[in-house]
């Protein structure tokens, strides 16, 4: 009686490992392969700046501000670096003054980094 029930659960979990997952859109570039500093500027990133910016490489998600990878392909790291302090003092345009540290600023440079050339 106990074997009837054991083989329908190993019968569904089959049919679960072999069940097509999402198809990834074709059109969207590649997400990058993020090391620890890019990632934690990635985290930075969706923490404190994805209300307002797109943080990915898509132009998805939040309308407010500039998409990330677009001012990827417009700033260096040192006119980031400069930005990211004004920001952090003062904010900038609409947005207000972010503070972080000079370790979350060199993790999100890093960040944006992989976002340039897409």
């Amino acid at each position: 009686m106990l074997r009837f029930p054991v083989l329908l659960a190993a019968l569904a979990i089959a049919s679960c490992a072999t069940a097509p997952g999402p198809v990834a859109d074709p059109s969207a570039p590649p997400l990058p392969r993020l090391d620890p500093v890019q990632q934690r500027g990635h985290d930075f990133a969706v923490r404190r700046c994805a209300g307002c910016h797109t943080v990915g490489l898509d132009d998805g998600g939040a309308q407010e501000g500039p998409a990330f990878y677009r001012l990827a392909r417009r700033y260096n790291p040192i006119s980031l670096e400069r930005r990211f302090n004004e920001v952090a003092a003062h904010g900038f345009d609409r947005m207000p003054a972010i503070p972080f540290t000079r370790s979350e600023a060199a993790d999100l440079i890093a960040y944006f980094e992989t976002l340039q050339g897409n």
